[in-house]
């Protein structure tokens, strides 16, 4: 069986490529794709030719050579056509996988997990993005009272930010897209600011201690920088960012020594110390419990592309001025 796949094949080129399916084999399923989320940190790194990965290893369905031809993603969603021998799923499951996005495809069932009743599938496309979030905020915890800032208001910032109003005190988010502070006001936060407010924002919010916990989620280099002169005395700052090949220049003046602040960096794998009580199955189960709740469709999508109008959708995201967030490729209506 032939299917079709998106691959990057020069910087900022994306296409469609045939792909064989394979029956499953032992502990495998194939899928039809229903419908699937972008990720405009790591996926758009690699389709800029600004990530800066040393292998695919551990992106175990990735396929090519860096920097190209590459297929790579990790947000799929889809019903289950076909079983392999001791797979426990059924024929018509709805599942999420991690799997580049492609019409049809077989894979092992460890990277595959089970989509909750009543969770629509374009809700639970954005269920990597949201473990990212989620991860950011297991490994820093906002505490109850905490004065804390998220930087950047893409989909992880939004959906780290939307954790962070469960518990924090002052919740102030930095972006500096007017779009994207006007679209937030579901969050509740106590205050949507561009970078050049920020500072005072905090000094305000925070009756000047500085904030606890900086989330940094925007991808742009300077804003670490400026994270670390918000954050006051033994504060943290959480870079969910990957900048990619990007530099990202710091300057650690004797503010940085004298707070004793903390960087910590996190992203899509569970921080050792936490693996015991959590794993992959557990942040997808309160990933997809979160988006169950949340209006996606009205908060996080902005635009919907037919799959094969596929490389459109990575022109958009990479335009400024196409004021995207949730960018979703659509393999039939969801």
């Amino acid at each position: 069986m032939t299917a079709s796949a998106v691959w990057f094949s020069a910087p900022r080129t994306a296409e469609l490529r045939p792909a064989e399916v394979r029956p499953p084999g032992p502990g495998q399923i194939q899928v039809r794709s229903i419908c699937a989320a972008i990720s405009a940190g790591s996926e758009m790194n690699l389709y800029k030719g600004e990530g800066d990965l040393s292998s695919l290893n551990t992106f175990p369905t990735a396929e090519g050579q860096l920097p190209f031809p590459v297929k790579f993603g990790y947000q799929e969603v889809g019903e289950v056509e076909a079983v392999g021998e001791g797979a426990d799923f059924e024929i018509g499951e709805r599942v999420f996988c991690f799997h580049p996005h492609q019409t049809r495809f077989t894979l092992d069932t460890s990277l595959v997990w089970r989509i909750p009743a009543g969770v629509d599938p374009h809700r639970a496309a954005f269920a990597g993005l949201f473990g990212v979030a989620l991860n950011a905020c297991i490994t820093t915890p906002p505490l109850t009272g905490d004065c804390v800032v998220v930087s950047g208001l893409g989909v992880i910032g939004t959906f780290a930010a939307y954790i962070a109003r469960l518990t924090a005190g002052k919740l102030i988010l930095i972006e500096p897209s007017s779009s994207r502070r006007a679209s937030s006001d579901w969050i509740g936060a106590d205050a949507v600011v561009e970078p050049g407010e920020a500072a005072a924002a905090v000094e305000e919010l925070s009756q000047g201690r500085g904030a606890d916990l900086c989330i940094e989620a925007s991808g742009a280099p300077s804003a670490l920088q400026l994270a670390l002169e918000m954050t006051g005395v033994e504060g943290t700052v959480t870079v969910a960012s990957w900048y990619g090949s990007r530099q990202v220049p710091l300057a650690l003046s004797r503010e940085f020594h004298l707070r004793r602040q903390r960087i910590v960096s996190t992203g899509p794998t569970v921080p050792a110390h936490l693996t015991a009580r959590w794993d992959r199955t557990r942040m997808r189960g309160v990933s997809f419990d979160h988006l169950g709740r949340i209006d996606v469709a009205s908060h996080i999508i902005t635009h919907r592309v037919p799959f094969d109008r596929a490389p459109e959708a990575y022109s958009l995201l990479d335009d400024p001025a196409a004021k995207t967030l949730g960018v979703l490729l659509e393999h039939e209506r969801a």
